[in-house]
């Protein structure tokens, strides 16, 4: 009843906080986790969802359960504006092993490269699979300076919040507490004990949620050569 009163009188629901990132950084991920904690009952479907590269995409028919949370993937100079948004950012080199293995991120002239060849090798998209260019940037590169691009936007503007991945895996009532205090200031808090934890894979082509699965990939030159893009743009992780 009061809601509808709300409506009548012309008054707006609060904006949806939407999830930014670089792709294969957990979006789904923390889409549900505020889906589950923050908006338990609004529906957020998205129906009929594109994705892939662009040479190939495709469309997911089932849609997306929590599609309305989803921001994009772009850089952050393609979303200057007084909304709110969170940002998710994983490990690199657990994004770069993501991409490499998951089918349809890649053009097939690159796709069946080994993991070493891949890393030194530029991809042909920006920001989203879907966004064709000229090859420049390896995935790392890519990677550093999508995220590079965001923590300078949320510096710039308190309308941007960072997460990380593998904070919101390892302490997700912390989290929780941090984006209660961020956005959703006048709802009731959880207790511990009734927060929803996402506990299995979820997404377009869910990968298992481990936050070291990379390792095993990376031998000490990969390492160098990661190690001096997250130097060269000061990113925390």
């Amino acid at each position: 009843m009061i809601k509808r009163i709300k409506n009548i009188l012309g008054e707006k629901d609060p904006e949806l906080l939407k999830v930014y990132s670089h792709p294969r950084s957990g979006t789904h991920f923390l889409e549900a986790f505020l889906a589950k904690n923050f908006y338990p009952n609004k529906n957020l479907f998205i129906a009929n969802v594109a994705w892939g590269h662009w040479s190939n995409r495709k469309v997911k028919l089932e849609g997306n359960p929590y599609g309305k949370l989803f921001g994009n993937h772009y850089f952050a100079d393609r979303n200057e504006n007084d909304k709110p948004k969170i940002y998710i950012v994983r490990d690199g080199r657990a994004v770069a092993y993501s991409v490499w293995k998951t089918p349809n991120f890649l053009h097939k002239d690159i796709s069946q490269l080994s993991f070493k060849e891949f890393l030194r090798t530029p991809i042909d998209w920006h920001g989203t699979p879907s966004k064709q260019v000229e090859p420049k940037l390896t995935i790392l590169e890519h990677w550093a300076e999508h995220v590079k691009s965001w923590y300078d936007a949320a510096e710039k503007n308190d309308k941007v919040m960072i997460i990380k991945y593998k904070d919101l895996i390892n302490e997700p009532y912390k989290q929780y507490l941090r984006i209660h205090e961020y956005y959703f200031k006048t709802t009731c808090k959880l207790s511990k004990d009734n927060l929803k934890i996402i506990a299995k894979p979820i997404g377009l082509l869910p990968n298992k949620a481990i936050i070291d699965a990379w390792e095993p990939m990376f031998d000490k030159e990969d390492l160098f050569f990661y190690d001096e893009w997250i130097k060269s743009k000061n990113i925390e992780i």
